[in-house]
């Protein structure tokens, strides 16, 4: 019992590390840059908000088929393939002279987290299939959490230090925490294929007819609003923060803090109430956080405000895991998350970020109208969410694991 414990927290841990600096990437580098890529090379909020949508595209197109690489391979190589493109993508940081190829940077970042992320989420739920909403928690508490815990820290190097120091230690410490965790799972393997979730694989959906299910394209729209409503919030916050006089990453940072430490508790209410009943609360806290937000100039008010959308946005991640995983069962689990990652980084990647930023351009930072209209669509991807049926669950074997 003891060694299983053991190599639980291998598998979580190991799990955990890659997914933290997706979370840096993805959460903090597009809030705490994006006023100075702005300056850089002399673009507007459009401009920098489309980093965003190729980062988003870029998860869209690949997370499918990391997942299927996850299902033949295991997470030891997807962890090398992360890393590797992590390398590649920050060579064309270093030489971005233009806002073209620092989108070249956030696609093929992305295309690293997409073997990171969806992989990680695979891995844990199979190895805790009677507590997917936990470990889910805390797989996305880690990814949540990672940019409010370096957000300040990126703003205060970028500040102090400057630009290329700070790309040069993230990438250092993505690429050494990444080897550590690449061993931690590489020592902890499930003893055989066949033990995982026995009790589930009759139940199974193939990826064909989950396709063809009303609740894949339920809870894929979902994602498509709730997605763009949420992500905006990352390139909104610190331009609305100058916008009403705020300098720092102070939203930004109650906004991830929000976004990443809800999510285990999500997780943990996924587990008592079911997906479905979470996902309505949490949507419902982001559409009330936005529509209320530009109407009200306390502080502490825009910062609860901030609050409700970031739980909305962590409890997105947080349920969807388990309420896919009891609907389409796990053995096909990673390639079917993928196509419903399709909508956030698709639509999810048009609809918010650069839309959000071509309104303000054309209404002269008109944040009323920007969160009116993110608002809503919070509010579309909360009544989707009442639609989904959910499968009742059943007590599945656990994984057996040992060190090899």
């Amino acid at each position: 019992m003891e060694k299983n414990s053991i190599n639980a927290i291998r598998i979580i841990t190991g799990c955990s590390i890659p997914i933290f600096w997706a979370g840096v990437i993805s959460f903090g580098y597009p809030g705490v840059m994006s006023t100075y890529w702005q300056e850089r090379y002399h673009v507007g909020t459009t401009e920098t908000g489309l980093v965003v949508t190729f980062m988003l595209v870029s998860l869209a197109l690949t997370m499918f088929i990391s997942g299927r690489i996850h299902s033949k391979f295991g997470m030891p190589l997807c962890i090398i393939i992360g890393v590797s493109l992590y390398v590649i993508a920050f060579i064309f940081l270093f030489l971005a002279n233009n806002i073209y190829v620092l989108y070249v940077w956030a696609f093929i970042e992305n295309i690293g987290c997409s073997f990171t992320y969806g992989p990680g989420l695979t891995t844990v739920q199979k190895s805790f299939p009677n507590k997917k909403g936990l470990v889910s928690g805390i797989i996305n508490l880690t990814f949540g959490i990672a940019a409010a815990i370096m957000s300040p820290i990126l703003n205060v190097m970028l500040e102090g230090k400057g630009y290329n120091f700070v790309n040069i230690i993230i990438l250092s410490l993505i690429v050494i925490s990444d080897i550590i965790s690449f061993f931690l799972v590489k020592c902890t393997i499930p003893t055989s294929s066949e033990n995982q979730n026995k009790s589930v694989e009759s139940n199974d959906m193939t990826v064909k007819q989950a396709l063809k299910s009303k609740e894949f394209w339920l809870i894929w729209f979902v994602w498509a609003f709730m997605g763009a409503s949420g992500i905006s919030m990352i390139s909104l916050s610190k331009s609305y923060s100058i916008e009403i006089g705020r300098k720092g990453v102070l939203i930004l940072t109650i906004f991830n803090l929000a976004n990443g430490i809800s999510r285990i508790f999500i997780g943990i209410l996924t587990d008592v109430i079911g997906a479905r009943i979470t996902g309505v609360i949490g949507y419902a806290s982001t559409a009330i956080g936005y529509l209320f937000m530009p109407h009200t100039s306390n502080i502490i008010l825009i910062c609860l405000c901030a609050v409700g959308v970031g739980i909305g946005f962590g409890t997105i991640f947080t349920v969807t895991g388990p309420l896919a995983s009891d609907i389409f069962g796990l053995k096909n689990f990673g390639v079917i998350y993928g196509l419903i990652f399709t909508a956030y980084g698709i639509v999810g990647g048009i609809v918010g970020p650069p839309i959000s930023g071509l309104i303000l351009e054309k209404t002269e930072n008109n944040y009323t109208i920007v969160f009116t209209y993110l608002g809503i669509m919070a509010i579309i991807g909360t009544v989707l969410t009442l639609f989904v049926k959910e499968k009742k669950k059943k007590t599945l074997l656990p994984v057996e694991i040992e060190k090899p």
